[in-house]
C-alpha cells in the first residue's frame, strides 16, 4: 500500500520536473529537470511495490521458513529503469556537450535562432 506522503512527494517531483523543462532555457537545467521528473517516477513505482511485513525471497537450504515473501520482479524492473534513466541523462548530456562544442552556448534559443540562420 501507498502512503499519502510519497505519492504527494513523487507527483511535486514530476510536477516541478516537467515545470523546469518547459520553462528553462538552459540545456544543462532541463536535463536536471528531467532527473527529477524520472526520479519523481521511480519514487512513485517504489511506493506502489512496497509492501509491510515481508522480506527478502532468501532462505537457507534447511529452514522450513513460512514467512511472506516479497516479490523480486518489481524491485528488478524498478533498477531496471532507474538504469534506463541514468543512461537517458548520460546521452543528453553527451549531446548538449556537443551542441556547446559546436554552437558556444547552452541556450535553447540561441542554438535554434543559429540552426535557422544555417538553413
Amino acid at each position: 500500500m501507498i502512503s499519502e506522503v510519497v505519492s504527494y512527494v513523487s507527483f511535486f517531483a514530476v510536477a516541478v520536473g516537467i515545470y523546469g523543462v518547459i520553462t528553462s532555457r538552459n540545456l544543462i537545467r532541463k536535463i536536471i529537470s528531467l532527473g527529477i521528473c524520472e526520479t519523481g517516477t521511480t519514487l512513485l513505482f517504489v511506493g506502489v511495490s512496497a509492501a509491510t511485513g515481508t522480506f527478502a525471497p532468501v532462505v537457507p537450504a534447511n529452514s522450513m521458513a513460512t514467512l511472506a515473501f516479497s516479490d523480486p520482479v518489481p524491485q528488478a524492473v524498478i533498477i531496471t529503469g532507474i538504469v534506463i534513466n541514468f543512461s537517458i541523462l548520460c546521452l543528453l548530456l553527451v549531446f548538449t556537450i556537443m551542441l556547446m562544442n559546436r554552437y558556444h552556448t547552452v541556450d535553447a534559443k540561441t542554438i535554434e535562432r543559429i540552426v535557422d540562420k544555417e538553413e
